[in-house]
């Protein structure tokens, strides 16, 4: 469990350190409202996650948009199960692809794009949506969820309280995914500058 959670928080973190260097605009945005709300004096803390709107936003925005896990893990069914009126006998195989939902403009207006204020309400506040499921849904979802968004937020918050990631002259980013267990990007380099 422990390297499981080791593995895709690295991966999530590295996806949201590409999408912010190949985005500028946005890392600016978050170094602003990191400024505003915490300045570069000191470490950030779980106390301070509900004032980071726009860095929580980021971050969901950012497991909607690389879908890490496309698929959930394979369950069986042990009874005759009907879904939607579609029946499903014992013993067959069911699993839910998030990326279907995390890419339906229906929920998503524009859903290819990365764009994390779809997670910034009209008072500038952070809110989720139900159809972001990172961590799997019900008795089943992941054990290390609880810590998993711990860390998430700290790492990002703090990384980039202090620094600023910026692109290497003649290597731009890609944003093309490698797909595997995990959805990986490909190998990329950045300039990391203080900001302090």
């Amino acid at each position: 469990m422990w390297v499981a959670g080791q593995e895709t928080s690295a991966k999530m973190l590295t996806w949201l350190s590409l999408y912010l260097t190949a985005f500028p605009e946005i890392q600016e945005k978050l170094h602003k409202e990191l400024d505003e709300q915490i300045g570069g004096g000191r470490l950030i803390t779980l106390d301070d996650k509900n004032n980071l709107h726009y860095t929580n936003a980021i971050i969901l925005e950012t497991q909607r948009h690389c879908n890490l896990g496309a698929f959930n893990l394979i369950r069986r069914t042990l009874k005759p199960v009907e879904i939607h009126g579609y029946k499903l006998p014992v013993n067959t195989l069911i699993t839910y692809a998030s990326h279907t939902v995390n890419y339906d403009d229906r929920y998503f207006p524009d859903a290819r794009k990365f764009e994390p204020e779809r997670f910034i309400d009209e008072n500038g506040k952070f809110y989720t949506r139900p159809e972001v499921m990172p961590f799997g849904l019900g008795k089943r979802a992941c054990l290390g969820e609880g810590l998993a968004r711990i860390e998430l937020f700290l790492f990002t918050a703090n990384i980039f309280n202090q620094f600023r990631l910026k692109q290497v002259p003649g290597k731009p980013v890609s944003l093309e995914r490698i797909i595997g267990a995990l959805a990986s990007s490909k190998p990329f380099v950045v300039e990391i500058e203080s900001r302090f």
